[in-house]
């Protein structure tokens, strides 16, 4: 039988998409690299070639992660199609999606023991945000939406507030309680606006039209 050779970047990517594949289906703990070769076909040497440590192609995923949320964000802020609040509701849309479909691995990776991805994703995470999130707002000063003189800090500001609802989200499990995230979201909207000088109910009136976080 001929074996089949692929390209290294082609193996490597494949060998990525099944660890997190696994990971996802599994749990982190519960797979093992013999898992991840089995499933591509491969041996564990191939494996090695290309990952130190089942830890190593973790880091991998994270960096990809981190990727997709710059290539996300970008994608939204440079829709010809939306208005800066649409632009900034999608923005959410788009982490609660991500996290959502990779619920597990975000779990693992905010544990403790793994305090150097919870890092990587504290330190760089914000560095791709914030110049694209300032830069929405500008548009949004500029459209007669917002009424903001830092629109950097406002970013930030909002990220920090949007990190503190979803760590209350996660605390106190509020996937089924609908009136109290009803509750949270109308307060997330308000910190929002209120940061952004933005008209009182805007985001609340735009997502009710839009469908989204009802």
């Amino acid at each position: 039988m001929t074996r089949t050779v692929k390209d290294p970047e082609t193996r490597r990517n494949e060998l990525i998409d099944t660890a997190e594949e696994l990971f996802l289906e599994n749990g982190y703990e519960e797979t093992t690299v013999s898992d991840i070769v089995r499933k591509v076909g491969v041996a564990q040497g191939t494996f090695y070639h290309y990952f130190k440590s089942k830890d190593e192609v973790l880091n991998a995923i994270t960096d990809r992660w981190i990727e997709e949320i710059r290539a996300g964000m970008e994608d939204i802020a440079s829709r010809g199609d939306s208005d800066v609040i649409e632009k900034i509701l999608g923005f959410f849309g788009f982490f609660n999606n991500l996290g959502r479909s990779r619920q597990r691995l975000v779990e693992y990776i905010h544990e403790e023991r793994n305090a150097h991805l919870h890092i990587k994703f504290e330190k760089r995470v914000p560095q791709i945000i914030i110049p694209v999130f300032s830069r929405m707002i500008e548009e949004g000063v500029e459209e007669g939406f917002f009424n903001v003189r830092h629109p950097e800090m406002a970013a930030l500001s909002i990220m920090k507030t949007a990190g503190a609802v979803s760590h209350i989200h996660e605390t106190y499990r509020l996937e089924e309680k609908t009136e109290r995230m009803k509750e949270l979201t109308d307060a997330t909207f308000d910190f929002i606006e209120r940061i952004l000088g933005a008209k009182p109910g805007i985001f609340m009136e735009y997502a009710s039209k839009m469908g989204e976080y009802l």
